[in-house]
């Protein structure tokens, strides 16, 4: 894996500019020589690490530590089939909740042959393992989810959910839904009762979740309350954006205002259709979610699922025209 190759090099390019440093201190012209040299191999590897880790295909790496670990002579063998089930879990939940919006809280994950992992190194030292797609993005295929975005956002939930800022747990909570909130809360129970600690390393990301971390993820996961409920809604559209994927719509009648994310099931049909949707007057399909956790202050965030064209009503004024009225 790249990003494991990545820190070695970078280790031994610290490693070697301080011999570097020593030898020019000692007046040692055959050490400063040879360490010069090494140095400059070093820094000429890092530099096409970006380039290739690009290229690469989606991969991350899962240092296990705690009880189902022994030594450094190998870990449990049912755990470590639980662990890398459950993380493949939260791969496939979330690729389909990014192409197809919230998922049905029971039933067949759709498409789930698209996001396998394959287990491709081991580990040893702290045990773990490295998982990796089966072949690099198609960079060609800018509409579609890559599998190498989903895995970052799988890392970076973890990352949040268990921080001791609560802040970046709640900025996570806005991209959970109910059977993501289920698959969190097994994989952190496992961790929790198994007594187990997991270094995560996937792009830029290096972290940890200790004993802590993972009684404090659990602990949240398990007291989330999610409700989702589908509506359809009338407005137009004032904001829209492809890349973002998101939306605003101003309601008919009470002209509030409804935003949130767009789900590539939607963004795709509005391709094809050739439609235009900023600023038309539509019959939007949203998915309404609202979170919760203890005496919290609730959440609440919105998933466009669909739209048709539709007139305005008789009395529709923009807003703007009527501050300008006014």
């Amino acid at each position: 894996m790249l990003q494991l190759e990545q820190k070695f090099l970078q280790a031994n390019l610290a490693q070697a500019r301080t011999l570097l440093a020593e030898a020019t201190l000692d007046d040692d012209p055959i050490g400063a020589h040879q360490f010069g040299h090494l140095v400059a191999d070093l820094q000429g590897k890092l530099q096409g690490m970006p380039d290739a880790m690009a290229q690469a295909p989606a991969g991350v790496a899962l240092f296990v530590g705690g009880r189902p670990v022994v030594g450094s002579h190998g870990i449990q063998a049912d755990f470590s089939g639980k662990v890398i089930d459950q993380f493949q879990t939260l791969v496939s939940q979330r690729f389909l909740a990014l192409e197809l919006g919230p998922l049905a809280s029971k039933g067949r994950v759709p498409l789930k042959d698209n996001t396998h992992l394959l287990v491709t190194d081991v580990v040893r030292g702290s045990f773990g393992f490295v998982l990796q797609a089966a072949e690099p993005d198609d960079a060609g295929q800018p509409a579609s989810t890559t599998l190498k975005a989903v895995v970052d956002k799988v890392a970076e939930t973890l990352s949040r959910v268990a921080a001791q800022d609560d802040m970046l747990f709640d900025g996570a909570v806005a991209e959970i839904d109910d059977r993501q909130q289920r698959a969190l809360t097994d994989f952190f129970k496992l961790l929790d009762t198994e007594g187990a600690t997991v270094r995560i390393v996937e792009g830029e990301r290096d972290f940890e979740l200790d004993h802590a971390a993972v009684q404090r993820a659990r602990h949240r996961v398990e007291n989330l309350r999610i409700s989702e409920d589908t509506v359809v809604l009338n407005g137009q559209i004032i904001g829209w954006t492809d890349y973002s994927a998101r939306f605003e719509l101003r309601l008919h009648g009470n002209q509030e205002l409804v935003q949130g994310a767009i789900t590539r099931e939607a963004l795709d049909r509005v391709s094809v259709e050739g439609v235009e949707p900023y600023h038309k007057h539509v019959r939007a399909t949203v998915k309404l979610k609202r979170v919760t956790m203890g005496n919290r202050q609730p959440r609440s965030a919105s998933m466009l699922l669909g739209l048709e064209m539709i007139d305005p009503p008789p009395d529709w004024v923009w807003p703007p025209v009527h501050g300008a009225i006014d």
